[in-house]
């Protein structure tokens, strides 16, 4: 007599901790319909892949993905494959043509029709409605299969609505929602009554939190809300919009005993000009003030931060003062890109396009600046003993475990594996670029 198994599934998430949010959302999503995850692509009945348009190379890197899932399909012919997120909503059906053995296209805020999709892909090419609002109808904490089940990643609010003249993301996750602030605590409440005790809270500007609800000061009040939970003992958030981070926020952050001294402050560039065509919102002293303020108020603060180069009409000199901006700082990390034009963005319609080769060669000098300041601010932390929050056991190294510390670095030591989601004590022996290495006490 012959065996039926569930159907199982494999998700692949490209992109930022918003995209690994939606993960966890999709694969509580597809657990509740019977499906089980897949370690490989191999054995699978759905193929998924979360996907994000910021830069051209992470589409790129999805189309060849999907290509090499030919063969899978012509010796499995029920196999569905999906695409979800940003790419799906910005492309929508469009990606039928350009990959044509691809069954379903749904964009982020159709993450709770997916069952449905599901039904229909399986006589036609399915997509969603690519709705153009985000919302938060629904999402409960038995509803979402975490990673980690120690540590959670919560959205607060979703879209974005700066719209910076290079980015991609307001249009094609829709205008800024917040969720309310009771569902927040009673959704991370759950969470922490089932054993998570870190938590991220996320959003494309954390920072405008409230807002669109009447909340003033909504995310500080948010963050001291949490703080009150009992169970969570580490909370952080990303990612920060400099324009909307007040000084009375910073000031009111420095009471809170829970709150990860780490700070992800994107200031994109260190020209005023720049900042000003790019609509960030902000001057270069605005933000060199608020970086000012969080030090002073927070000591030991880690800050990282994004930062491109190459922009559209961008001089020399103009280049000249992020690498100033960098070196003034001393961020401890930073992820750092080339301009990549993003179609239906203003920037991309610009005069002024740099060449190719000219953005590259930037780009190397900027890494090579930063990561000399990351090594120097990295090797301040040897002979330092940190806590550590046990993410996992090490890849490369038997025996060993990661974790991080509450300013995120990495920190890989021996011990066993079940230490895994507790917090530990680790003296740092070496440093590196943004990681270290040490000894348990």
């Amino acid at each position: 007599m012959g065996t039926t198994h569930s159907p199982r599934y494999f998700l692949t998430t490209f992109g930022c901790q918003m995209n690994q949010a939606d993960a966890q959302r999709i694969r509580g999503m597809l657990t509740s319909i019977g499906y089980e995850e897949s370690n490989s692509e191999d054995d699978a009945d759905l193929i998924l892949f979360n996907t994000c348009c910021v830069r051209e190379h992470a589409e790129q890197r999805l189309i060849s993905r999907i290509q090499s899932l030919q063969r899978l399909k012509k010796t499995n012919r029920e196999l569905l494959i999906g695409i979800a997120g940003c790419v799906a909503q910005a492309k929508k059906e469009r990606l039928f043509e350009l990959l044509p053995h691809v069954d379903l296209v749904f964009g982020p805020n159709d993450i709770p029709t997916l069952p449905l999709l599901l039904q229909h892909a399986r006589t036609r090419k399915a997509t969603g409605a690519f709705a153009a609002i985000g919302g938060f109808d629904g999402e409960q904490a038995d509803g979402i299969i975490l990673e980690k089940p120690f540590s959670a990643l919560v959205n607060i609010i979703r879209g974005c609505t700066n719209f910076c003249s290079y980015c991609i993301v307001p249009h094609v996750r829709g205008p800024e929602v917040s969720r309310p602030l009771p569902e927040l605590i009673d959704f991370i409440s759950d969470l922490a009554r089932k054993g998570v005790v870190e938590i991220t809270l996320l959003g494309q500007n954390v920072n405008a939190y409230g807002k669109d609800i009447g909340l003033e000061e909504g995310f500080i009040t948010l963050l001291e809300r949490v703080e009150q939970i009992p169970g969570i003992r580490w909370i952080r958030f990303l990612t920060s919009h400099p324009r909307d981070f007040s000084f009375q926020a910073v000031d009111r952050m420095a009471r809170l005993q829970k709150l990860c001294e780490m700070f992800h402050l994107p200031a994109q560039a260190g020209s005023d000009r720049i900042l000003r065509i790019m609509n960030r919102g902000y001057t270069r002293r605005r933000y060199l003030d608020l970086i000012e303020r969080v030090r002073t108020a927070i000591p030991g603060a880690c800050i990282t931060t994004d930062l491109i180069c190459g922009f559209p009409t961008e001089t020399e000199a103009e280049f000249e003062e992020t690498l100033s901006l960098v070196r003034e700082v001393r961020y401890e990390s930073a992820y750092t890109y080339y301009y990549s034009p993003r179609e239906g963005t203003p920037a991309a319609s610009m005069e002024g396009m740099l060449p190719e080769d000219e953005r590259k060669a930037r780009l190397t000098r900027l890494i090579e600046v930063q990561n000399a300041i990351s090594e120097e601010e990295s090797a301040k932390q040897v002979g330092h003993t940190f806590d550590v929050l046990v993410d996992g056991c090490s890849e490369r190294t038997p025996g060993h475990l990661l974790g991080k510390t509450r300013t995120g670095r990495v920190v890989d030591f021996a011990g066993s594996s079940d230490l895994i989601g507790r917090f530990v004590r680790v003296k740092i022996d070496r440093a590196r670029l943004w990681t270290m290495s040490g000894t348990m006490v």
